[in-house]
């Protein structure tokens, strides 16, 4: 099997090197044959967000060829924006169909680990995990990560509550808060507030010793509201980066 993996230009946009070091480590540790796509548009999956149909169409189609060209079986990436674009709303919007499946890069190692469990060295910590908001709310994929994590030893585990989550017949990943980094886009002078009010509300109430997001953007959030904040008890840390620290 081939995966290539989008949203690298993404990452390297916004700095979170350690985030593209620690997915590729992995892959080459769990044997897999990967190719980065390297010719996406950065942010490509927001245009449509931000209302410009017209560029949304373009650069929609350019991914498509550009990524069934590569002849890769599978598309795994660290922001779920783009694989609910290819799931529901391209399809429905210009009738695009992706020939290639396109999944969260959580839902791709939970499955590898299912196929073979992995050697993972104990993560005595606190560690708390943001469901991204189009992964949790919009695709419902929030088990994934509850099942990669449940592989390390020792870890526990932070989620945030909700307290009508039960009564509404939800899970709580539905409620989880946005840490503000789409704003970075659509409205710049409040995100700097936003971020940090999430990890004051939010991350700090928790305590934990780490804290990452399932989303790659929303990890980002998290990086920039706890600098915005000055707290340096609660380390960014994508699942990712956990995972690669503690590989055997």
């Amino acid at each position: 099997m081939k995966v290539l993996v989008a949203g690298m230009s993404n990452l390297e946009h916004q700095g979170q090197q350690g985030v593209i070091d620690s997915i590729t480590s992995l892959l080459k540790k769990m044997g897999v044959d990967y190719q980065i796509f390297t010719d996406e548009v950065k942010c490509w999956e927001a245009t449509l967000n931000l209302g410009f149909e017209d560029i949304s169409e373009k650069v929609s189609k350019e991914f498509k060829e550009k990524a069934e060209a590569t002849g890769a079986d599978l598309i795994i990436s660290s922001f779920a924006a783009g694989v609910q674009k290819w799931r529901t709303e391209l399809p429905n919007q210009y009738g695009l169909e992706l020939g290639i499946p396109y999944i969260h890069v959580s839902q791709f190692i939970a499955d590898e680990f299912k196929k073979s469990s992995p050697d993972l060295a104990p993560f005595p910590h606190k560690y708390f995990v943001q469901h991204g908001c189009t992964l949790g709310r919009k695709m419902k994929g929030f088990q994934a990560i509850r099942d990669v994590l449940s592989y390390v030893p020792e870890i526990e585990v932070l989620e945030e509550e909700h307290p009508t989550a039960e009564l509404e017949k939800m899970d709580k990943a539905e409620f989880n808060t946005c840490p503000g980094s789409w704003l970075n886009f659509t409205q710049p002078e409040l995100g700097d507030y936003i971020k940090e009010n999430y990890v004051l509300s939010v991350l700090a109430p928790a305590n934990p010793d780490y804290a990452g997001s399932t989303c790659a953007n929303g990890h980002y959030g998290i990086v920039q509201g706890l600098e915005i904040a000055e707290i340096e008890d609660i380390k960014p840390l994508y699942f990712t980066e956990l995972l690669d620290r503690i590989w055997r």
